[in-house]
């Protein structure tokens, strides 16, 4: 497992965000999400684009609270979607707002989320459609994430990256404009704008998980689960079980791929530098470089402890 710089409090919780709504002025709300998080100790990553919000942050449970709050506020919205967990270790290094053209990059300037999307489901109404063989239902994470967990009958969209999706999409859909379609995501938001891409195609039946694999495994029990191993997370987590626990991933510093145990047994697993999906692309100059990064992390580590520690005391 990741050694983390730094105890989590007991108060504090990672939670992650997303909503789909006009931004005007981005680069006056990352001023200001940015001041925000800077003044109560929160740390991850927010995005920031005309189209939306999306971020996943952590900190004590007031300031997470007060931050939704304040986006709330300051856009003039009544909800957004979440998904919020307690964490053992910590699950950021530092605090990054962004601005950038999409909160979620498909690569599409005619998908309007924020207009039009497929039917939020959830808990049974969603085990329903994943046992029904008239309904197609496709994970739309990509192959890596695909590869630590997924739900019983659902096929892969096959993507290195969500820009790949409305090309792979073309295969799995043979243009049948009727079949009934589910889709799933970790938290929401790539099944959400999928969803609005395949409306504006022309599809009739659009299902999507409300909250995303993370809301589903928080209210399933057991008993009643149809998820079937663990769940990629972006964050230093790298996974997490069905308990919404830290599975035992780590993350490659090569390619960035998560690793399992058997993973990390491997002869071409090497801490810090590659593993079995990246050694071949291996040169001298990179292995240096990933050296190096490997340093200044564990250094960015200690800095952030201090700075968090610091700040608390003064709230």
């Amino acid at each position: 497992m990741i050694t983390p710089a730094h105890s989590m409090e007991e108060n504090d919780i990672t939670m992650s965000f997303y909503r789909f709504v006009r931004i005007i002025d981005t680069d006056r709300l990352k001023i200001d999400l940015t001041n925000f998080c800077q003044g109560n100790a929160i740390i991850g990553t927010i995005v920031i684009a005309e189209e939306g919000v999306n971020g996943s942050v952590s900190g004590e449970n007031a300031a997470i609270k007060a931050l939704l709050s304040y986006i709330k506020k300051r856009l003039n919205i009544e909800e957004i979607v979440i998904n919020s967990a307690t964490s053992v270790i910590p699950t950021f290094k530092r605090l990054k707002v962004k601005v950038r053209k999409e909160i979620v990059s498909i690569g599409l300037t005619d998908v309007k989320p924020e207009l039009n999307t497929g039917t939020h489901v959830s808990g049974n109404e969603w085990n329903d459609l994943l046992n029904n063989p008239d309904v197609l239902v496709i994970d739309t994470r990509n192959n890596y994430e695909i590869d630590v967990g997924t739900f019983k009958t659902a096929v892969r969209a096959n993507t290195k990256n969500f820009r790949e999706f409305p090309e792979q999409i073309k295969a799995l859909l043979e243009e049948d404009l009727e079949k009934p379609i589910a889709m799933f995501c970790t938290g929401g938001i790539r099944c959400e704008k999928a969803s609005a891409h395949l409306l504006a195609l022309g599809h009739k039946q659009i299902f999507q998980l409300k909250g995303g694999i993370l809301s589903y495994l928080q209210d399933s029990s057991k008993d009643h689960s149809m998820w079937e191993g663990d769940c990629f997370v972006f964050d230093d987590r790298v996974a997490v079980d069905a308990n919404l626990e830290p599975a035992d991933y780590e993350k490659c510093h090569g390619c960035r791929r998560p690793l399992s145990p058997d993973d990390r047994r491997s002869k071409e697993y090497e801490y810090g530098i590659s593993c079995h999906n990246c050694i071949d692309s291996l040169n001298d100059n990179r292995r240096a470089s990933l050296m190096e990064r490997n340093h200044q992390t564990q250094l960015a580590k200690m800095r952030t402890a201090k700075t968090l520690n610091q700040t608390r005391k003064l709230l």
